[in-house]
């Protein structure tokens, strides 16, 4: 009956609430626009509603006493009911208040008010949009990042001609953002809903932010223009839905080597003889073909031997787990768009990555749990000149030559935190060449490579783990940024064959028109779900040699054991026993990410970190992560073996 009488009243409250604010935009200042909508103008508001939510929490510490739903019942018929409203200015945050001041010792209000967020299990939320009634039940996020969500590392980048590469990179340590203004991140998988929520600092209103469903998103309402200042409200408006991709713009293959030994070639031909007769497919090798790029790398030394181990092994089993690390990369126009505004980014990149992560939490296997590395900004249109150099007109970038760009300044730039992929965003329209002088057709909404994940062009200097996508605002890229990190994953369109090189199922079993994520981008429940073929792609590539950089937890601690194995193995002893190969870096990127050449696909791949100790030139040692010199409180242990121990 609560529950009944609940709704009924959200939507007479949404009602008059809308009815009495019709133009509640139209008061709003340029700032504003950009914060709530993500619009220039007025005229550009999408439809919306002013909507108030009804909260109801199961809380694990600190706890309002709570009624049954038999007590409330009947305390309906006794006297009138109150719309309960903890994402307001409430009981509960006096609680906390008093409780805060109880405590004393130096703890502040802002603590208290942090740690409850977190605290409780479970957020059931609930309100009325558009004619329909949601309820939410809201549940932590988990592995999104290191640490708290205020933790998450930032870096800036800008144009400087004395600086490495042109560019001033610099992590930034200078705003500490407290818990309280970032929030804590909550899913609801069966409503999909991704949901960042926080406390106002001043009032102790309880605000939300984030995507529901595959058109809805809520922002709170900025509070000057709240009509009742002692509440919260917040605004719920549909999304546009981006542009609808077509079957070939939005992915390119990686290049094939016209290098390659016979041998190789011959081998790798067999490999695809097996694959089509297993999956029924029948993959072109013409096919692996990019005109906008040179060929696969095949920089094996003729002289290293080829062990029957090197040239025939069992495909690795992918752990559990995968944890693809995310580099996020927002260009000029896109930090602008957030009113260039560090504490706005973050919040909103947040957000965004909790909503891809979402789509990736409805496969039951492979279990895929999306990690975000850190977030870079841009402080001009010159920080991102892979994107710059590419642009068609205005207000487009020519996508493929782009990417291209985008990793080969990443392979050259050495002053990146950890990632397995990077993903540039931007508010630029996409297009795609038809040939090198042809028109640049619009319409695409992101860019990668099929397969290109942990994998480095050593020949061509380039990182194929890499993605740009289109984002407007109002996370309008969020299940275009699901594709293409399933692209890098190993997934083609459905109803397409592998490429030769990843071999495996392919997706030709699926139909395109069906609309699921390796679709057209159908903003439609089904859009929010894998094919059949998509999860089967997804194992093939997941348990190949080229994608175990994933397999390492995120963030794992880099912290010095007591030795250094590194000294104990050379880079290539680290490799041949990982692969049957050598090393191909041996500079200070092996102490981030340790790339093996792989004999039967030609790539350079990364598999984890080089191991402690480990030379990464001009005397210097990977230690925590990082090409330093040896420490003096690290000694020489003359025992059996020569080697480094860490006397601490």
């Amino acid at each position: 009956m609560f529950s009944i009488l609940g709704s009924i009243i959200a939507l007479v409250l949404a009602s008059t609430i809308c009815q009495a604010l019709p133009d509640l935009h139209k008061q709003m200042s340029p700032e504003q626009l950009h914060s709530v909508f993500h619009v220039d103008t007025h005229d550009a508001v999408p439809h919306y509603e002013l909507v108030q939510l009804l909260h109801h929490s199961s809380h694990g510490g600190l706890q309002r006493k709570r009624r049954s739903i038999d007590e409330r019942s009947n305390a309906l018929a006794q006297k009138p009911h109150h719309v309960k409203k903890d994402l307001s200015k409430n009981a509960y945050y006096s609680e906390l208040k008093q409780q805060a001041a109880a405590a004393g010792a130096g703890r502040s209000n802002n603590h208290l008010l942090g740690d409850d967020i977190s605290s409780i299990k479970a957020h059931n939320v609930s309100f009325s949009a558009f004619g329909n009634h949601m309820n939410l039940t809201l549940r932590a996020t988990q592995g999104l990042f290191k640490g708290a969500p205020h933790e998450l590392r930032m870096w800036s980048v800008g144009s400087e001609p004395n600086a490495t590469h042109g560019l001033d990179l610099h992590e930034i340590l200078d705003e500490k953002h407290h818990k309280h203004e970032i929030g804590e991140v909550f899913q609801d998988e069966q409503n999909m809903a991704a949901i960042l929520m926080r406390r106002h600092m001043e009032t102790g209103d309880l605000i939300m932010e984030g995507s529901i469903g595959h058109d809805l998103v809520i922002k709170p309402l900025p509070h000057e223009l709240s009509p009742n200042k002692e509440q919260a409200h917040h605004i719920v408006y549909k999304r546009a839905a981006s542009a609808t991709n077509d079957q070939l713009s939005d992915f390119a293959f990686m290049e094939p080597d016209d290098l390659l030994a016979s041998e190789k070639l011959e081998r790798l031909q067999r490999r695809q003889h097996r694959s089509r007769r297993s999956s029924g497919n029948s993959p072109d090798f013409e096919d692996l073909n990019d005109e906008d790029e040179g060929k696969l790398d095949a920089d094996a030394d003729p002289a290293e031997p080829q062990t029957s181990e090197s040239r025939v092994r069992p495909r690795r089993q992918a752990p559990y787990v995968i944890y693809p690390e995310v580099l996020v990369i927002v260009d000029y126009d896109g930090y602008r768009l957030h009113g260039g505004d560090n504490l706005q980014v973050k919040r909103y990149f947040i957000s965004f990555w909790n909503g891809v992560d979402l789509r990736y939490r409805l496969l039951k296997g492979p279990r895929i749990r999306i990690s975000i590395a850190g977030i870079i900004i841009s402080r001009g249109r010159d920080a991102t000149p892979y994107l710059e150099r590419n642009r068609v007109g205005r207000d487009a970038i020519d996508s493929a030559a782009a990417l291209t760009d985008m990793g080969k300044y990443l392979f050259r730039e050495r002053r990146l935190p950890v990632y397995d992929i990077a993903v540039a965003i931007t508010k630029l329209d996409m297009c795609r060449r038809t040939s090198a002088f042809g028109e640049c057709n619009r319409g695409t909404a992101g860019f990668a490579y099929v397969g290109g994940a942990c994998v480095v062009n050593k020949r061509l200097e380039k990182v194929n783990s890499v993605a740009i996508i289109e984002d407007t605002g109002g996370f309008s890229g969020i299940i275009v940024a699901a594709h293409e990190v399933g692209h890098l994953l190993g997934a083609v369109h459905d109803g397409s064959p592998p490429p030769s090189y990843l071999g495996g199922p392919g997706a030709q079993r699926c139909r395109w028109e069906d609309g699921y994520i390796m679709s057209d981008l159908r903003h439609t429940e089904r859009g929010f779900r894998w094919s059949a073929c998509t999860v089967q792609s997804f194992h093939h590539f997941l348990n190949g040699d080229t994608a175990t950089c994933l397999h390492n937890a995120p963030h794992e601690d880099s912290a010095l054991g007591r030795s250094l194995p590194g000294t104990l193995l050379s880079l290539d002893a680290q490799c041949r026993r990982d692969r049957g190969t050598y090393a191909c870096f041996k500079d200070e990127r092996v102490c981030a990410q340790l790339f093996c050449f792989d004999a039967q696909t030609g790539y350079c791949v990364a598999y984890r970190p080089a191991a402690e100790g480990s030379a990464c030139g001009n005397g210097y040692h990977c230690l925590d992560g990082r090409c330093s010199p040896l420490p003096s409180n690290i000694i020489p242990d003359y025992g059996n073996n020569y080697r480094l121990v860490y006397n601490g």
